[in-house]
């Protein structure tokens, strides 16, 4: 006799039939049904953080207490808010839109300005040429120049993967300043990358507002706010995620910003060096 209680279900993907929301063989939901236009729309809806897992909740709880939100992602009450990686894509889509409303709002441009690398008037006028050698084949230093702005300019119009390697380095960073947090001490590296993630969705936000009121945005690589409000923003995250005093986050937000800058300096660095080791003037 079935119990009423604990129905069987056939799954739809393998046909194995079972107890429980979930089939034990390929793990698909008990749930899952013929598509009708109230799934369809539930779907579209939960990708766009309008559903169960909502998006402007999740943002609400960002802007109004980001460090107690953060710590209870941490902590692994996950289920009210949306996933972190997922809501920044979706936050970088809104920015764009934001860009384009902003733009019709103050009739700017909307066409993402040309990165300029190397001035090769110089070069021109004295008849020399440096070449780069990389053993497949030979560049010119104005094709070299090219080919970086153009990656340069693919970092900026895919605005979350650029964020998300701006703040790779300062998680590295962030974990070893703030290991010894009162709040939260010990924190892991893939946890502080949580952190950076969710902190950048929270700027995301700020920034769109940002760029409506004041349009500026299509030369900005990263976040079009002013730099002390940026600063102001993370130090308040890292105050109320991690518990240390004002002054205490205040000088080891600033270390990690330090920190991040001087790799990023001495990355810079290495890579200009070692172009320089394939350079001949021809």
């Amino acid at each position: 006799m079935t119990d009423p209680t604990n129905p069987t279900h056939e799954c739809l993907n393998c046909h194995t039939h079972y107890s429980g929301h979930y089939c034990p063989q390929c793990g698909q939901s008990a749930a899952t049904r013929r598509f009708t236009v109230k799934s369809v729309l539930s779907s579209t809806m939960d990708v766009w953080g309008m559903g169960t897992r909502s998006l402007p909740r999740t943002v609400w709880h960002l802007l109004t207490r980001p460090g107690q939100m953060i710590g209870d992602y941490l902590d692994g009450r996950r289920m009210p808010y949306f996933p972190p990686v997922k809501m920044l894509f979706v936050l970088c889509v809104f920015f764009a839109l934001a860009l384009h409303v902003s733009d019709w709002l103050h009739s700017t441009s909307t066409t993402t300005p040309h990165v300029q690398i190397v001035d090769t008037a110089l070069l021109e006028e004295s008849g020399k040429e440096y070449v780069f050698n990389f053993g497949g084949g030979e560049m010119s230093f104005s094709e070299v120049g090219e080919a970086i702005a153009s990656v340069l300019q693919w970092f900026r119009q895919q605005k979350a993967i650029s964020l998300i390697v701006l703040h790779l380095i300062f998680t590295l960073y962030t974990w070893r300043t703030f290991r010894h947090a009162p709040l939260r001490p010990g924190t892991t590296l893939a946890e502080n990358f949580f952190i950076q993630v969710l902190v950048s969705s929270q700027l995301m936000v700020l920034s769109s507002v940002y760029v409506l009121f004041f349009s500026h945005g299509n030369s900005e690589m990263f976040y079009p706010l002013p730099g002390y409000l940026l600063l102001l923003l993370i130090v308040w995250d890292f105050k109320r995620l991690f518990g240390y005093t004002w002054l205490t986050t205040l000088w080891r937000t600033l270390l990690v910003f330090l920190f991040s800058f001087l790799t990023t300096l001495l990355l810079t660095i290495t890579f200009f060096v070692v172009l320089a080791l394939f350079a001949e003037v021809k």
